[in-house]
């Protein structure tokens, strides 16, 4: 599970190895839990989502899948919360409990977690880190560290990261996208693009109104968007559809909708945009010296990643090649566990021994 890929281990402090170490994606939509197991991860997810006392949020009822079911169901006592927004922490204590349930999952009845790594937007401040510190030591981890989610995304996909070359990664998460060029296993530069997977669930509902006058549900919504949907792009892409049942505006009735892929397309456009701004401000700062590894080295994760006509409409806007991650939705919780795994190979001298 050596991060740097070189055939020798770097050299780590044994007396800083600890049992029981996950990696942990603390997402918008979707928590995602890795346990390292040989060179193999056990793999878990649950949605981070929280049921909490209308008048009284610090008080955890569900957690995860049980609290999801309740999103837009719950009595008017109860509320299902998403603890994080656009990938930053909104509830600490709603965090917590996100975190705890997580850690759960993760390890055997009657073990405790030693270490804990987190992946976190790269341009968090130094509050939301600490924050996502906080909430990692209160749920009882014996270490915690954060870690950007793209340098965890790129370490999970395997990319030459140690090289001095670059690699980029383009993490479209449910509340955010990170761009990330990496270089001698540390990061170069990021753009965060606070656009996700949630603006685009969003949308579609929207345009489900504006064009049908029926409304849909959220998660109606996101189901379409991966069933059939697509981006634009210079490729002539199949148009699916998928029938949702709504409830018509105008007479309060079930009514029956087809969302087809240009419906999705149209919705995601104007995110796609903000990224594809994104990319440009990034490219812009680029070295010439890192050129060549980026257009050699570039990779897209998370669920957003998984549209048709990404890759296709990245090369149509920046003409540089896309690969899509083979696991997309739990590549950056792969990166989390090998650095919790390996606690000291992102240490500064660490990285350049690697490379000798």
């Amino acid at each position: 599970m050596n991060i740097f890929g070189n055939e020798e281990e770097p050299e780590l402090d044994n007396t800083r190895v600890i049992s029981n170490s996950l990696g942990i994606d603390l997402g918008t939509l979707n928590t995602v839990i890795a346990k390292p197991s040989g060179d193999k991860f056990d793999l878990y997810q649950i949605p981070s989502v929280v049921a909490v006392k209308k008048d009284d949020p610090s008080e955890v009822l569900a957690v995860g899948e049980e609290a999801k079911k309740m999103l837009g169901r719950t009595p008017e006592d109860i509320l299902a919360v998403r603890p994080l927004k656009k990938g930053v922490i909104e509830n600490v204590v709603q965090a917590q409990a996100l975190l705890i349930k997580a850690m759960q999952i993760g390890i055997n009845e009657g073990e405790t977690v030693g270490r804990i790594v987190i992946g976190i937007p790269g341009d968090a401040s130094e509050v939301e880190k600490n924050a996502a510190e906080e909430i990692g030591r209160k749920a009882g981890a014996e270490y915690v560290f954060v870690i950007s989610e793209g340098l965890a995304a790129a370490i999970g996909a395997g990319l030459p990261i140690a090289e001095p070359n670059g690699t980029m990664v383009i993490d479209v998460g449910a509340g955010s996208t990170d761009i990330v060029i990496i270089s001698l296993g540390g990061i170069n530069d990021i753009e965060t693009v606070r656009c996700g997977g949630d603006d685009i669930d969003n949308r579609i509902v929207e345009l489900v109104a504006e064009k049908f006058d029926v409304a849909i549900g959220i998660h109606d919504a996101e189901s379409a968007k991966m069933q059939v949907g697509m981006i634009h792009c210079s490729e002539q892409l199949e148009n699916l559809s998928i029938e949702v049942i709504g409830k018509s505006l105008e007479t309060n009735r079930p009514k029956k909708v087809v969302i087809d892929s240009m419906l999705v397309a149209d919705a995601v456009e104007p995110f796609m945009q903000q990224i594809i701004d994104g990319l440009n401000i990034i490219l812009e700062r680029l070295t010439p010296e890192l050129m060549m590894g980026v257009y050699n080295n570039a990779v897209a994760v998370g669920g957003t990643s998984k549209l048709r006509g990404l890759k296709e409409r990245i090369y149509d806007e920046i003409s540089i090649p896309i690969e899509i991650s083979e696991d997309p939705m739990t590549v950056v919780a792969k990166g989390t566990a090998i650095v919790a795994a390996e606690p000291l190979a992102l240490e500064p001298d660490v990285r350049l021994r690697a490379l000798k």
